[in-house]
């Protein structure tokens, strides 16, 4: 026996959950999050793209990798191809390469939601860029590791897919130089 209730109906769905395992009753709630794509954008002077935006709920602008929601029925990895283009300014064409499926996917929010966050690693040419007029991006920035750590430690950066992006990026370039 499994029932959903459905409690709230919004950007996300939030579900009052009732089932048997294992001969006992389990109560919890659940949220449905749509999924998203991120990317670890890098160009060819090493240096990691992060936009600059407005996040209302924590009423801050925050330094970002771009990223989009999984809402428009396409694939994760065109998801993120699109997003680069709206965020950051990035044609297609100046994209140099991008992993063919996530570096990494993680939940969002483990053990409470369904919506999986996909990190792809995406190479590109160094150009300037300017994300389009009506996106909620303020603008596109390209930092050294440095510059991004030394903003972590300031606590300038904070969102959670960044952070993850960030320290797996530092750990691919480990791999890489020990030959693994």
């Amino acid at each position: 026996m499994e029932k959903e209730e459905l409690i709230y109906d919004g950007y996300v769905k939030i579900y009052d959950v009732k089932r048997e395992r294992e001969g006992k009753l389990e109560e919890f709630t659940k949220v449905h999050l749509r999924g998203a794509s991120a990317g670890i954008v890098i160009n060819e002077e090493g240096k990691m793209a992060l936009v600059t935006q407005y996040r209302p709920i924590i009423g801050v602008k925050t330094l970002e990798v771009p990223a989009g929601t999984l809402d428009k029925g396409i694939s994760k990895r065109d998801i993120i191809i699109e997003e680069l283009e709206e965020e950051c300014g990035i044609p297609r064409e100046n994209i140099l390469s991008i992993s063919e499926e996530p570096v990494l996917t993680y939940k969002i929010i483990e053990n409470m939601s369904d919506g999986e966050m996909n990190i792809f690693l995406i190479n590109v040419k160094t150009a300037e860029t300017k994300p389009k007029e009506d996106d909620d991006v303020d603008e596109v920035n390209f930092y050294t590791l440095d510059e991004i750590e030394e903003s972590i430690k300031e606590r300038i950066i904070t969102d959670p897919k960044t952070l993850i992006s960030f320290f797996l990026y530092k750990d691919m370039i480990k791999w890489v130089e020990k030959g693994l």
